[in-house]
């Protein structure tokens, strides 16, 4: 992928164009607007490789199929029988296993509006933490003037965690001792005691899973 950058040069007078297959010129007298192309560093796919991923239709229906997933857009994409590029329904009932994760489709919200999306249950029971493994893209720098390198775009890691409980809906957290309390505060005491006798750090994915995993013991006991 390419994103086109700027540079602005002062003029005042006349008006020229010019393309030559990888720039833009456009003249003004002695104002000249330049656009340059920019690599973009990384991938939007957590994985470039398409590999063998079966899809799961309401708990039924199975069909294996080359899959990749795209975490800049949200989408899951696979190859027809005439290895065209598709995209696959982002609907409820739809599972995914590719490469050793199961994908769902939950509802959110996202800057204010409602959405779909995919998201990887790390864990079973009553409570589950899901990752929400999404990526963004930082643009490119534009250049001051025209001796300075292009910083190019880059796709980086913009991973987030969900908590739900039962029946209720996806709840964003920060991982870390203060938002898993807040949502498993009818167990509060008992997960404080056993956070300070194992000596667990919550920002850390593994000890916060433990700590949910023994609120669902409780549950179930």
């Amino acid at each position: 992928m390419r994103l086109l950058t700027y540079l602005f040069l002062f003029s005042f007078i006349g008006v020229t164009a010019q393309y030559n297959g990888n720039s833009f010129t456009m003249t003004h007298g002695q104002m000249e607007l330049v656009y340059y192309d920019a690599p973009t560093v990384g991938s939007p796919y957590l994985d470039d490789m398409y590999k063998t991923g079966t899809t799961i239709i309401s708990n039924n229906s199975e069909t294996k199929r080359l899959m990749r997933y795209n975490a800049f857009s949200d989408e899951m994409e696979f190859l027809s029988k005439q290895d065209k590029p598709l995209k696959l329904l982002k609907k409820e009932n739809i599972v995914v296993e590719l490469d050793g994760k199961t994908y769902k489709v939950y509802p959110y919200r996202y800057k204010g509006k409602k959405a779909k999306g995919y998201f990887n249950p790390l864990n079973e029971g009553e409570v589950v933490l899901y990752l929400q493994p999404r990526k963004k893209l930082i643009p490119a720098e534009n250049i001051e003037h025209g001796y300075d390198d292009i910083d190019p775009a880059q796709y980086l890691n913009d991973f987030n965690y969900y908590l739900k409980k039962g029946d209720n809906s996806l709840e964003k957290i920060d991982l870390g001792k203060k938002d898993i309390l807040y949502v498993l505060r009818d167990r509060h005491d008992e997960l404080k005691t056993f956070i300070k006798e194992n000596d667990l750090k919550l920002r850390k994915e593994s000890d916060a899973l433990q700590v949910i995993a023994y609120y669902n013991d409780l549950a179930v006991n």
